[in-house]
């Protein structure tokens, strides 16, 4: 009942150009302080801008990629430095693509030697000053705030972020919507042979492989995730994906040891993209969890529950409004008590995976990508007739 394999692959990253799509072709330029090794949105947001033509980006990351994609190690000033030199060279582009706050001073720093047509900011978060509490975040509001009145275009991560920007900032436009939607990717033979190696040892034979990627973190409901084990009613065991500080591993250690669970938790640590496909590979149900203490985390935009489904698993879910959706069309289970969805989702999991499968068939990548990229065309048309932002 619980035998699972690997289901759909992305096969590859959209190369094709805007020709191929009947498109012309455009010349991008992406800023990211975001690591494109582990940032799922970025990587997808590079893949919806090669629709369109040429990219050009400026991330951070620590594998050298191809040929116009320029990748940086070290702090956020001294990045900041590297993306501006890089844009001097450039020359003008069509569009200049800024990928979250931190993009934003080097993005509109480096925006008078491209002369982009189009500034588009991806507000892929939704904090609000008055829900921040230390002077980082604050002047982080800030800076975004001058962002969003300077971007020609906006993108949020899902339709309730859209809504909210709009009415709260009375935008004349609702800002495009580009889905957290994405699947692992495998790597080479290579990667997939070390990631064989790193995982099988963690793995327990006849035990219900339960996931979460949120590491250690309490934000995103760790230690809940961690008490419910010791009452799901089937041999089973959770692995804490993703990184943590000492002190939020010391707290799942002694919770763990508290609740005599040593046999049924582990905590793994950060994953490779290769890594954690070859562990969701051999897992059964997936967890998320945030709490709803202010809008980002309410109306999360979560990546890692399509992660999940991507790779066929049915999850278990905390009741924010955009996962309950989710969870209605049978994907899994969404509440305040972790134990009972899982114990919910094992009795019933020939019923849920078949419906993850449904999910998957009828949710394309490729056709969220595209419907950005659409947008993205939309409005730089727009932009071109009327000179206005938009």
């Amino acid at each position: 009942e619980f035998a699972h394999g690997a289901v759909c692959k992305r096969g590859g990253c959209c190369r094709s150009g805007g020709i191929a799509h009947g498109w012309p072709s455009m010349k991008t330029c992406i800023v990211s302080y975001g690591d494109y090794d582990y940032d799922g949105r970025l990587r997808g947001l590079y893949d919806v801008c090669a629709q369109l033509g040429e990219v050009v980006a400026f991330t951070r990351g620590s594998q050298s990629r191809e040929n116009g994609h320029h990748v940086f190690q070290g702090s956020y000033f001294k990045f900041i430095q590297f993306a501006v030199s890089g844009m001097k060279k450039l020359g003008a582009v069509d569009l200049l693509l800024l990928d979250n706050r931190k993009s934003i001073i080097p993005g509109f720093m480096g925006k008078r030697y491209l002369k982009p047509q189009l500034v588009v900011l991806d507000c892929r978060e939704l904090y609000l000053a008055k829900e921040v509490k230390h002077l980082a975040g604050k002047i982080g509001c800030l800076i975004e705030d001058a962002g969003v009145d300077r971007a020609d275009c906006l993108i949020a991560a899902n339709q309730d972020r859209a809504e909210f920007m709009k009415n709260s900032r009375n935008l004349r436009d609702l800002p495009l919507v580009y889905e957290n939607l994405r699947r692992l990717n495998e790597g080479s033979s290579e990667d997939q042979l070390k990631a064989k190696e790193s995982i099988q040892p963690l793995l327990k034979p006849d035990e219900i492989r339960i996931i979460s990627t949120g590491g250690c973190d309490p934000a995103r409901l760790s230690l809940d995730m961690v008490a419910a084990m010791s009452h799901v009613g089937h041999p089973s065991r959770l692995y804490l994906v993703g990184p943590y500080t000492r002190e939020e591993a010391n707290a799942v250690r002694h919770l763990i040891s508290e609740l005599e669970l040593d046999g049924n938790v582990e905590i793994v640590g950060r994953l490779s993209q290769a890594e954690l496909k070859y562990l969701l590979d051999n897992a059964h149900i997936g967890l998320v969890g945030y709490h709803q203490g202010d809008l980002n985390n309410k109306y999360c935009a979560s990546g890692k529950i399509y992660e999940y489904l991507y790779e066929g698993l049915p999850v278990v879910t905390s009741c924010n409004p955009p996962l309950e959706r989710l969870c209605s069309e049978g994907v899994g289970v969404s509440g305040t008590n972790y134990a009972e969805g899982i114990n919910q989702v094992i009795e019933n999991y020939a019923v849920y995976r078949a419906c993850v499968l449904d999910f998957i068939r009828s949710h394309s990548i490729e056709e969220n990508d595209q419907a950005l990229a659409t947008g993205l065309l939309h409005r730089f048309e727009q932009r071109q007739t009327s000179g206005d932002g938009v």
